[in-house]
């Protein structure tokens, strides 16, 4: 996948906003876990344009999630070569990649070159070199490159601080495959921390359910608190209310407009990735007139727009629903 599929082609007729609603679906698709879904809808946006710093983030985001570690890398250094997106962003990005595929030798010579040439930032020093000792150490045979056995003493350290989201996002995806006990009272303080971002903290809680964590932990997320044991919750998309909310939505939507259908659902799924382990509340049928009257206003489908926003003017309930739709919206992207 490089630029240079797209030489010497014929110019494509594209609708108007076809590479943003890519983008949008792809990054929807990426937070609520279809990580193929994500890749592929990335794809046709970043052939349609690969110089697009927000395009190739997400698509490499995507990749890394999908274990696809050599296409990732491969889109990195094209946006190092050709200056796409934030230059230490990347550079952060690609190293995490080659740690991955174990080329430590590759992170060496990279983060030496950096160092040497005096352009590291203050602000990422502290970081680049910890990863340097580390490549260093397993060069060395002195690290396992693997995870450290459970009765190996191990000190706290963090990973996250001072961090944008987009980097923690991806350093959190990595640390479900990776040993979390150096970093579980960081993991823990960001859970408790009621200004830390709700998707960042549905990641962690999820990495904490990934690795059998069985102890209680303190959640403080959108103005309420809860306790849960993370080893005992669902998968975010099996529990019964994602369920019946999606069932309601196929019902409404699905023969109607299947387009306008995938997006609710999207969004419905987004919405339930940012709340975990809380739940949306309402009536499943309440929610999908709330999500399909938002998902027509969106697509300018105002026969059905009027049809269902309809049904909302004629209940208080589905008003409340409406704002905490609105609310959830509210909330920014980590990938964008």
């Amino acid at each position: 996948m490089t630029k240079k599929n797209n030489e010497g082609k014929g110019k494509v007729l594209q609708f108007p906003g076809l590479k943003e609603r890519l983008l949008e679906k792809g990054v929807q698709a990426l937070e609520s876990g279809d990580i193929q879904e994500s890749a592929d809808l990335l794809t046709q946006a970043y052939e349609m344009e690969p110089d697009n710093p927000d395009i190739n983030t997400a698509l490499v985001l995507a990749l890394y999630e999908n274990k696809k570690y050599d296409e990732a890398k491969v889109i990195c250094k094209e946006m190092l070569l050709e200056g796409i997106g934030d230059y230490f962003e990347v550079v952060d990005m690609y190293l995490m990649i080659l740690i991955q595929l174990h080329q430590h030798q590759e992170v060496i010579d990279t983060l030496h070159a950096l160092f040497d040439e005096k352009e590291v930032p203050f602000e990422k020093e502290e970081h680049f070199k910890k990863l340097l000792q580390f490549s260093e150490k397993v060069r060395d045979g002195k690290e396992p490159d693997s995870e450290v056995k459970e009765d190996t003493e191990i000190p706290v350290t963090t990973i996250l601080k001072d961090k944008s989201l987009e980097e923690q996002t991806l350093i959190t995806a990595q640390l479900v495959n990776q040993n979390i006990r150096p970093y579980l009272h960081e993991l823990l303080s960001y859970l408790g921390k009621g200004d830390s971002h709700p998707f960042l903290q549905s990641m962690i809680l999820n990495v904490l359910r990934e690795h059998g964590y069985d102890k209680e932990v303190s959640i403080n997320k959108l103005n309420e608190e809860v306790k849960v044991i993370p080893s005992s919750l669902q998968d975010v998309f099996e529990s019964d209310t994602f369920k019946r909310v999606s069932e309601e939505l196929e019902e409404l939507l699905s023969q109607r407009n299947p387009t306008l259908y995938q997006h609710a659902h999207e969004l419905v799924k987004r919405h339930c990735f940012l709340l975990y382990p809380l739940e949306l509340q309402g009536k499943p049928e309440d929610l999908a007139v709330v999500y399909g009257s938002y998902s027509a206003e969106m697509f300018a489908d105002s026969i059905l727009w009027e049809e269902l926003n309809g049904e909302i003017e004629k209940s208080a309930e589905c008003h409340s629903l409406m704002e905490q739709l609105r609310e959830l919206e509210e909330i920014s992207s980590p990938i964008i």
